[in-house]
């Protein structure tokens, strides 16, 4: 029997109304099984804390999943901060790499700066060695210093690194480099450094300590022997300057004598007419007189310039002797105070 003959038949609602009234309450029991069984409730909680339960859980994987997000967001900003530090790692290389090249072009030109310099020193060095001896025995005529003070028909005794020395009509003398005309100044190229460095090298040991009147006198008096030392260099530069020009002088003087001998036996020779021949013998006599005085001036100067090196030897000998003895009052007043009490 089909189920359209079932609707049809007699039994047919009692049937049907029986399978409802079946599946209602297996649908109850079941229900039944889930909302009023311990077991399936959880143990002890009731529907209500098992719904408050999912919905904390629910919660939970919400803020889980926000976390997520969050996470996945910062990922994105940590991924454009890593590109960004790789970018500036890249410049930091880059800068670097210009940075050593930049040292490098500055090493260059600090060298060759230096190379620069230390060529112009040598050529200044160079021109100063060759200007200064060029200019000894150089007559300078009458010069005028910074400070106001005329030196009369000045001669060039030497050039150094504090000024010149000189003689003029009142003998030797020395100017300050300062004290020059600008001129001078501009021409011999004078290098302050090297000035003060020399000043104080010749001024060691001189210096005097306070009001010790020992060391004031052994100063002054090796000052004064520094000045004789001037004075003979000048005699040295004067003899020499006679020796060289009396030989210089020597064969021209000779020269003369022959030519005047030559017209003197002339006029002897004449037999007419006034004759000339006292007056030409008396000034022969006068020349080789002269030309004599000349040629014994050469052993004379010689000997002159033996005995001034002589002289200068001894007074720099004795200048470092007082320089030593200056050294030891020095010593001896730093011994003395390192030994005082301490007040």
């Amino acid at each position: 029997m089909g189920f359209s003959d079932l609707l049809t038949s007699s039994r047919g609602p009692g049937v049907i109304g029986t399978l409802l009234a079946m599946f209602v309450l297996v649908g109850f029991g079941t229900l039944y099984m889930f909302v009023f069984d311990e077991g399936l409730q959880g143990g002890q909680k009731t529907i209500q804390a098992v719904i408050r339960d999912q919905g904390t859980l629910i919660e939970t994987h919400k803020i889980q999943i926000a976390n997520y997000k969050d996470r996945i967001e910062d990922a994105k900003r940590f991924k454009d901060v890593a590109k960004e530090a790789d970018d500036l790692k890249l410049r930091a290389e880059n800068g670097a790499k210009r940075l050593a090249e930049l040292t490098a072009v500055k090493a260059e030109a600090e060298a060759a700066v230096a190379a620069a310099d230390e060529a112009w020193a040598k050529y200044r060095d160079d021109y100063r060695a060759s200007e200064w001896a060029a200019a000894v025995g150089e007559d300078l005529g009458n010069i005028t210093t910074t400070s106001g003070r005329t030196y009369q028909q000045v001669k060039i005794r030497k050039v150094e690194h504090t000024g010149i020395q000189i003689t003029d009509t009142t003998g030797p003398k020395s100017i300050d480099s300062a004290e020059l005309p600008q001129e001078l100044q501009d021409r011999f190229q004078f290098d302050e450094k090297i000035k003060k460095s020399v000043q104080e090298e010749e001024e060691d040991g001189l210096e005097t300590f306070g009001n010790n009147v020992a060391v004031a006198s052994l100063a002054e008096k090796a000052r004064g022997k520094l000045e004789q030392v001037q004075g003979h260099e000048a005699q040295i530069e004067k003899s020499n300057a006679a020796i060289q020009a009396a030989k210089a002088n020597e064969m021209r003087n000779q020269a003369a004598l022959d030519r005047m001998r030559m017209t003197l036996a002339n006029e002897e020779s004449k037999r007419s007419g006034v004759s000339k021949a006292p007056q030409m013998r008396e000034e022969l006599r006068r020349q080789e007189r002269a030309a004599k005085a000349s040629l014994d001036s050469i052993p004379a100067n010689e000997r002159k310039v033996r005995e001034a090196n002589r002289d200068i030897t001894l007074l720099k000998r004795e200048v470092e002797a007082i320089k030593a003895e200056i050294a030891k009052i020095k010593k001896e007043q730093e011994a003395k105070k390192s030994e005082a009490p301490t007040p």
